[in-house]
């Protein structure tokens, strides 16, 4: 028979001394006293994880490790750290997509009961486990919860007489992905014999609350010029069509268009640009980057990258946009693996491609007869890394001459900016360069917080949530896309 005593709890706090420290603690009855930070909740609402970390002091997060500081020793250095400040606060249950969620106050997750990413946990208690892998709390009570990183009302406020964004959609397709091995599969892409992506065929309701989420996060943007990435590109479909279409919808009249290039390159998905009418105008033709342009930039794993030159309506100034999208870190490239510096894998692939664009940039390949040049979209490198720094040295790989780009989330929010979170840890792989002839006539830069800092229970997806879960939905830009 079990005892009716009570048992005080141990107080454990963080960084560790190793990975291995909370062993000693296993099967105890324990507390961690210490604020910590909401860091990650990709496992949320499939098994109700959260990840709590303990930032350095001075610091709100855990920040991946080459946003912040160079590749190799410092990052390899860094991520180690940072991997002695996380613990796992579970739910308790080992149930899948349980139809209660249980929020770190004790309580139930609920609209009126959220949380955000930084947001502080304090005296979780709980029993210390260790089950997948982790080291995880298995909570017997309430832990202190403090909402510090607020849902931002409006977009942040940069400037300036004219505002250009980017944002990566999250996948957004016109075309339902079925099931692979369903005869209905694979009809994506140019040549439609690819995968789909985005909404579920068995998901009715699934591009309806995509869509409904995406045009809300466009429209609260209200930018004269807007790149996106992860549109889907297959022939006889313009998911870009259906964008303004909606936006249009909710102005009340035809506020935007886009550029018609088609599909691009080879992938399921493309790079694109939609545009207020009232504010500027496309000057000449689009340009596209591909292999075919310059060897170097690979176009079979990065995505062609498009540039227009738009003119604004008001004062006649001239200024070329670039809309791209890098190889992802996340599956590697024919020898090209991840060396274990901090950059992943295809870190040359990436790296070649941001120099064959910058040297494709100097040559005006629009013809705007212009020198004002920004690079913006997912770039899927993170500030420090190699990429970056082949953009910022320009066409002649030299640093500190006429030709560098700069980096503009850096010059307007520091070393500390994010849009996306990974493994418990912030950082920016959503960029914005401009050559420096643009650079100063920029009055600001910023990231919009609806999407990073929000849990993935709230997006638009359906699939595994069972109806209390599928009722979390909120039909506006909170949580549109997994970047910011």
């Amino acid at each position: 028979q079990c005892g009716t005593g009570s048992i005080d709890p141990v107080d454990v706090s963080m960084p560790f001394a190793t990975l291995t420290t909370p062993e000693q603690y296993e099967g105890m009855l324990v507390r961690f006293p210490q604020a910590l930070t909401i860091a990650e909740y990709y496992n949320y609402a499939r098994y109700g994880e959260i990840v709590l970390g303990l930032p350095f002091e001075g610091q709100s997060r855990l920040y991946t490790a080459t946003s912040v500081v160079e590749p190799g020793a410092p990052a390899i250095m860094l991520a180690a750290d940072n991997a002695l400040r996380r613990i796992t606060l579970d739910d308790v249950t080992s149930a899948q997509n349980p139809a209660i969620l249980r929020h770190p106050n004790g309580q139930p997750f609920s609209l009126t009961n959220l949380f955000r990413g930084g947001d502080l946990v304090q005296n979780a208690i709980g029993v210390l486990g260790y089950d997948f892998n982790l080291y995880r709390i298995m909570p017997t009570g309430p832990a202190d919860y403090t909402a510090v990183n607020h849902r931002p009302a409006d977009r942040p406020d940069v400037g300036g007489s004219m505002q250009i964004a980017a944002m990566n959609t999250l996948n957004y397709f016109l075309t339902a992905d079925y099931p692979t091995g369903d005869p209905l599969d694979n009809k994506c892409g140019p040549l439609q014999n690819m995968e789909c992506r985005g909404w579920d065929s068995d998901q009715t309701a699934e591009l309806t609350r995509q869509r409904t989420k995406l045009l809300q996060a466009l429209y609260g943007l209200d930018a004269a010029v807007i790149g996106l990435n992860e549109i889907e590109n297959t022939t006889g479909v313009e998911p870009l069509a259906d964008i303004v279409a909606g936006l249009n919808e909710l102005y009340g009249y035809e506020a935007y268009a886009y550029i018609d290039t088609g599909t691009i390159g080879t992938d399921a998905i493309k790079v694109g640009l939609i545009y207020r009418v009232a504010d500027v105008t496309p000057v000449g033709d689009f340009a596209l980057l591909t292999s075919a342009v310059d060897p170097r930039f690979i176009d079979t794993y990065n995505r062609p990258s498009l540039a227009q030159t738009f003119e604004e309506n008001s004062t006649g100034a001239r200024f070329t946009m670039v809309v791209n999208h890098l190889k992802s870190k996340g599956s590697a490239c024919v020898g090209d693996p991840d060396l274990l510096d901090g950059q992943g894998n295809c870190n040359v692939t990436r790296t070649m491609a941001a120099q064959a664009l910058v040297d494709w940039l100097a040559t005006d390949p629009t013809g705007s007869g212009d020198a004002d040049f920004i690079i913006m979209g997912d770039l899927n490198s993170y500030a420090m890394e190699d990429p970056i720094d082949a953009i910022k040295f320009g066409s002649d790989d030299t640093l500190g001459t006429a030709d560098d780009f700069t980096n503009l989330i850096y010059d307007y929010q520091g070393l500390h900016a994010y849009s996306y979170v990974f493994d418990g840890q912030v950082g920016y792989l959503d960029q914005a360069l401009a050559n420096l002839p643009l650079a100063s006539q920029v009055t600001g830069a910023a990231d919009w917080h609806i999407n990073a800092d929000e849990p993935g229970i709230l997006d638009y997806d359906t699939t595994f949530k069972p109806p209390a879960q599928v009722a979390l939905y909120e039909a506006n830009q909170f949580r549109t896309s997994d970047h910011d």
